[in-house]
């Protein structure tokens, strides 16, 4: 009766995590298109910096995180319509991603228009801050290269608060597109490979 009780508590948490992982994987839209939309927002940050334009940050970014944001509540919308069965780790996963998406809203929006974060420091801040985002995301999942992909951020935002430099948009530009994009598109394949959970009823 025990090894019975055993078999099916494995069997239980076996299909809690794949049915996670499919969860985790139906957000690769999300995460490509704030990828996306980082990229560009550094890049064109960047590119006003050398041309000392200043003015014109503020904008790119209003325009870049509006944009983000708009796409995103469509996908949540069409997910929503979805008929997968909700578990606690896929509540998890959205309580990560929505508190880190409004801290760096905040954080980002507050400073680029009041200067309340030194522009050089802004950057290794915003790194480090995804890098906690990807950690908890994956030892949510239990997704070791997920929690790589977190460490490969910290680096990174240890470099950007070490070195102040504009061409640090460059790199977190850069950063964005191999931390934030690839591992959208390695999600992508994990949603396709994972089973669906069940509907309810």
């Amino acid at each position: 009766m025990n090894d019975t009780t055993a078999r099916e508590d494995l069997a239980w948490i076996r299909s809690l995590m794949d049915h996670s992982h499919r969860f985790l994987g139906g957000t690769w839209r999300h995460q490509a298109v704030w990828g996306l939309v980082g990229s560009l927002g550094m890049l064109s940050t960047y590119l006003a910096v050398r041309a000392t334009r200043y003015e014109l940050i503020p904008w790119l970014w209003v325009g870049a995180v509006g944009a983000g944001w708009f796409y995103s509540l469509v996908l949540a919308r069409e997910h929503d319509r979805a008929p997968i069965v909700r578990n606690a780790a896929s509540q998890a996963f959205g309580g990560i991603w929505i508190s880190l998406g409004v801290t760096l809203t905040l954080i980002g929006g507050i400073s680029i228009f009041t200067g309340a974060l030194a522009p050089q420091a802004l950057s290794g801040v915003v790194a480090a801050l995804f890098g906690a985002g990807y950690f908890a995301s994956g030892f949510v999942a239990g997704l070791r290269w997920l929690q790589a992909v977190a460490v490969a951020w910290w680096i990174g935002a240890t470099v950007l608060l070490v070195w102040a430099s504009p061409h640090g948009l460059l790199l977190l530009a850069v950063m964005t597109v191999v931390l934030a994009i690839g591992p959208a598109l390695r999600l992508r394949q994990l949603e396709q490979e994972a089973p669906y959970p069940p509907t309810a009823d």
